[in-house]
């Protein structure tokens, strides 16, 4: 969970228990006998009342010794709202997440499903206590599947001010279209003769995705992660083009990087892996000249920070001196096999041989 949900979660929880231990003392001060509270109120509790007409009649309930159970429905009301105020909000930010993923133009409605599969379990087991506010939480639906979805729905429909008249059955319904196309018009295509084939069949399938949800949609729901996968494009581009300079390569990156922060409203560090950034500012810092190990560190630093950097780059140093031993045990092997093949041993006498020199090179190169 990131930062602001975190402390959105917190604020939550410290609402609800304030609130709960104001109903308690109030029900509790409200049962007890006027012998028991001295017979009077206090003058702050006697103030608070002469303010309030609702609370002049819950004084006199009070008096009379009625009990003062108003507050308990608009407690368990609120703790419902905070709930799916919460799991709203988690929807939000994990649907953004997948939204950055170039999979997500291809097959949107599987991703959807998968995500509310794994973010909805705390509706269905909470679904049974919000029953008697599903109305006013716009929970719709027979059970706690349903009743996420139509949240999710109302998310989207907020974020991308989607016309009035888009339901979420028709939402859905385009969705599940869209990746039927994708497998009518690409995975069914497989394999291509060229690059410029799947790209070609990639376009219309877009053109179909376009025709289903209509441009304006479209773009909203898709637009994200079309840009995202053309980002590598666009820096292979920069990559190639020698009539251009490092620095004016690196300024059209970063514009590019804002223009899609700002076209979509959203930090691309939030959706998008830091260190994936910093790979691509690399490729093209190097079209310059290779980069010493302190200057890698530097983008990757300031992309995803130094811990993250820290052990992004400790674990690819283990791959490199895990691929360098590998292949020279593959090396030394090869060369003890040829040996044992020059000095006369059959095909059956190498198998029964090699598991004990495989072994031993295993060790030697740390392989195990």
């Amino acid at each position: 969970m990131s930062a602001p949900s975190r402390v959105t979660g917190v604020l939550m929880c410290a609402a609800l228990l304030g609130l709960t231990a104001w109903w308690y003392v109030e029900a509790s001060e409200s049962s007890a006998s006027p012998a028991g509270r001295g017979g009077a109120a206090s003058a702050s509790e006697h103030s608070a009342r002469a303010r309030s007409p609702v609370a002049r009649e819950e004084g006199k309930t009070a008096a009379a010794g009625g009990p003062t159970e108003a507050t308990a429905p608009e407690a368990e009301e609120i703790k419902a709202r905070l709930l799916v105020a919460q799991l709203r909000q988690r929807l939000g930010t994990a649907y953004e997440r997948t939204a950055a993923g170039g999979d997500f133009a291809l097959t949107p409605s599987r991703l959807l499903k998968s995500l509310l599969d794994r973010r909805c379990g705390a509706l269905r087991r909470n679904l049974e206590e919000l029953a008697p506010y599903r109305a006013q939480l716009q929970l719709e639906g027979p059970d706690g599947a349903a009743a996420c979805q139509s949240l999710l729905f109302s998310w989207l429909k907020e974020r991308f001010a989607f016309p009035d008249d888009l339901t979420q059955e028709r939402l859905w319904s385009m969705l599940e279209q869209v990746d039927a196309e994708y497998e009518r018009l690409v995975v069914r295509q497989l394999p291509f003769a060229s690059d410029e084939a799947l790209l070609a069949a990639h376009e219309r399938f877009r053109e179909a995705r376009r025709g289903i949800l209509g441009p304006s949609i479209e773009r909203q729901l898709f637009g994200l992660s079309d840009d995202l996968f053309q980002l590598p494009h666009q820096v292979d581009r920069l990559v190639t083009n020698s009539h251009t300079s490092v620095d004016q390569k690196l300024a059209a990156y970063r514009e590019w990087l804002q223009r899609l922060e700002s076209e979509h409203g959203v930090q691309l560090a939030s959706v998008v892996e830091p260190l994936e950034l910093a790979k691509l500012e690399l490729r093209i810092r190097e079209t310059a000249g290779p980069l010493g190990p302190e200057q890698q560190r530097a983008v990757y630093e300031r992309h995803a920070g130094s811990e993250s950097s820290l052990r992004y780059l400790e674990h690819q140093r283990e791959q490199t001196e895990r691929s360098e031993r590998l292949s020279a045990f593959n090396q030394e092997r090869a060369r003890l096999l040829e040996q044992l093949t020059r000095s006369g041993l059959t095909p059956e006498q190498l198998r029964q041989r090699m598991p004990a020199i495989d072994q031993q090179l295993l060790v030697k190169y740390q392989l195990q």
